[in-house]
């Protein structure tokens, strides 16, 4: 008895887990910001702002100027692992989906490896504004 309690736990906590990674895959439908938590060394955070440069130049010739990633990093003392953060502002999903599927938009992608394997340790969120609730 004790032993199945045990697996019925794991599975709960297992599917818990399987629907909040689930809960990132779509893009919000109101305007959201991606943002990026990462570590990297000087020569990755220099690879890494070739290679949204890049990105940023398809996301130009798609017609969306007004979506750019942006590269930061901690100054003064830092507090937590993550040493850089990497964002970009979407007006809507359909626009973020639209852009994900141009060829431009995933050959950049493709001729910078640097995008992914800086994101295999990152943590990753999508953030809409909270607002007040409306009278």
């Amino acid at each position: 008895m004790r032993r199945s309690h045990s697996l019925l736990l794991l599975v709960s906590m297992l599917a818990m887990l399987g629907a909040a990674a689930d809960s990132q895959q779509s893009a919000p439908r109101e305007p959201f910001r991606l943002v990026h938590f990462v570590t990297l060394t000087a020569d990755d955070a220099a690879l890494l702002l070739v290679a949204l440069a890049d990105v940023n130049a398809a996301l130009d010739q798609a017609g969306h100027s007004e979506v750019h990633y942006r590269l930061y990093k901690v100054v003064g003392k830092q507090s937590g692992d993550y040493s850089y953060m990497w964002e970009s502002s979407w007006p809507s999903d359909a626009v973020y989906d639209e852009v994900l599927k141009t060829p431009a938009f995933l050959s950049a992608l493709k001729r910078h490896p640097i995008t992914e394997r800086v994101r295999k340790n990152e943590i990753f969120n999508r953030y809409v504004e909270v607002t007040s609730p409306k009278p």
